[in-house]
């Protein structure tokens, strides 16, 4: 399957337009591009073109990406009950949803960040399961590990949109060995055949929007569906709340030990934790 992104614009390629360059990147840094400029604008991959009043607006924000579509300029966002935005970071960009990323980017990067779970986790072949697939990192570079296979379930299709629009999510729609699923993780895991994956990625948003993906009864569907001495890195924050003197964390390893999970470590440097079903 072959997936063709629009052209993107971020602020510093139009700026490197702007000031005479004809080599920049329309792919969020993944690769560079000869531009011409014309009469009218600028065309940018022989199809598609951008005029000089687009380009001047782009280069004063510098949160936000633009692509390029039918030779009409949009930002890569999409609104309706939530606001759903990709931002530009120093690497791969991230998902921004009402204004909350939904990456780790302080002193790190979408992708960096993404490589250090599935690192900590150790993915040796085997199937993997992707509770939340947002723009696709973690299946990606689950695939890039060595998995068997991948199945990433996202709720929002809003966010496959946005995940189809960036060009650093294009293998999570042209790998064969990836399969995604639309829905609500906590439903669609029953479909699921008992002991069937050796590794789960559980990624989920905050508590506060996703407190069922954080409670006895999924942990309990999650036992289900991993095969025994199957392992599990679950992202969890940090382990108190920024907003209430409630240690998340806790009470997650005990409702994890409670469904059969065995060695729970938290990892302060991914926020997360990872352990292993028990085998008895």
């Amino acid at each position: 399957m072959t997936l063709k992104t629009p052209p993107i614009i971020t602020s510093e390629t139009a700026k490197s337009m702007l000031e005479g360059k004809t080599i920049v990147s329309i792919d969020l840094e993944l690769s560079q591009t000869t531009i011409k400029q014309t009469k009218k604008g600028y065309l940018l991959d022989g199809i598609e073109s951008i005029d000089k009043e687009s380009l001047e607006k782009i280069a004063l924000d510098s949160r936000s990406v633009y692509f390029v579509q039918n030779k009409t300029v949009y930002m890569a966002a999409i609104g309706g009950k939530h606001f759903y935005k990709l931002a530009k970071t120093r690497g791969a960009p991230t998902l921004e949803i009402d204004g909350i990323r939904m990456h780790r980017t302080k002193n790190t990067t979408p992708e960096k960040d993404t490589m250090e779970k599935l690192q900590i986790l150790g993915i040796n072949r085997g199937r993997v399961l992707d509770t939340c697939m947002g723009l696709g990192y973690t299946a990606i570079h689950a695939h890039m590990s060595g998995a068997e296979y991948v199945v990433s379930i996202e709720y929002e299709p809003n966010v496959v949109r946005i995940a189809q629009l960036n060009p650093w999510s294009k293998r999570l729609f042209t790998e064969d060995s990836i399969y995604k699923l639309l829905g609500d993780s906590f439903f669609v895991i029953d479909a699921f055949p008992s002991d069937h994956f050796d590794y789960i990625l559980h990624d989920p948003p905050r508590h506060s929007s996703a407190g069922h993906l954080y409670g006895q009864e999924f942990y309990d569907k999650l036992a289900r569906v991993i095969k025994p001495g199957g392992r599990m890195f679950h992202y969890t924050g940090e382990p108190r709340s920024r907003y209430r003197k409630v240690n998340i964390q806790k009470g997650i390893t005990e409702r994890l030990g409670k469904s059969g999970f065995r060695d729970i470590t938290y990892h302060p440097k991914v926020m997360g934790v990872t352990c292993t079903l028990s085998t008895v």
